[in-house]
């Protein structure tokens, strides 16, 4: 009974750190495609220039710029060219202590020859359109993640969609209903 007792509590803990989300508004699901990304990313660009805007992605080996590649082969990559755009060391680390998680700044502290290659960012991803549609749709539909049938023919898809609300709150909630559940089954007990 104690064994059983402290197990759900510590399943209603766990459950407090886990992300929940909620059913986004028309309004809301009407901005993806438009000034957010089909899946709900800003489409913008960073003030700074450093995150471009997305303008799509990569759709295609033609649109990479391998027009003969062909399925099976192995994948090219279409940034080979890229060059560093910075290098970041422990010598220098402090330079960009404003753009490094505090992760980042332990291994220049642990490792000092640990270094960091800066390349440009891309925004090369890209799906079908039938994700995004689903996307959209399911949005609408109800939030979280959920499951949507294709054309009827068993080909599912797995569409993320909603918005992050207060883990405090949901947290909370799910351990008082983990509580009443533990003491509506000792009460049968």
């Amino acid at each position: 009974m104690v064994m059983l007792r402290k197990t759900l509590l510590a399943a209603a803990a766990a459950l407090v750190t886990l992300p929940t989300w909620a059913a986004i508004t028309a309004q809301e699901a009407a901005r993806l495609g438009a000034d957010l990304t089909p899946l709900g990313a800003e489409k913008a660009g960073n003030a700074d220039g450093t995150i471009p805007e997305w303008t799509g992605g990569i759709k295609s080996p033609a649109d990479a710029g391998f027009p003969n590649y062909k399925t099976g082969q192995h994948h090219p990559d279409p940034f080979a060219q890229d060059k560093p755009l910075f290098t970041i060391t422990a010598s220098n680390v402090g330079q960009y202590a404003a753009k490094l998680t505090e992760g980042h700044k332990k291994l220049f502290e642990t490792y000092k020859d640990y270094k960091m290659n800066v390349y440009p960012t891309r925004r090369s991803a890209a799906f079908p359109q039938r994700i995004y549609d689903a996307t959209k749709r399911v949005a609408l539909f109800r939030g979280g993640l959920d499951r949507v049938d294709h054309g009827g023919l068993g080909r599912r898809v797995e569409a993320p969609h909603g918005r992050l609300v207060d883990r405090r709150e949901v947290g909370e909630r799910r351990t008082l209903d983990a509580l009443r559940t533990h003491r509506a089954e000792l009460d049968h007990v």
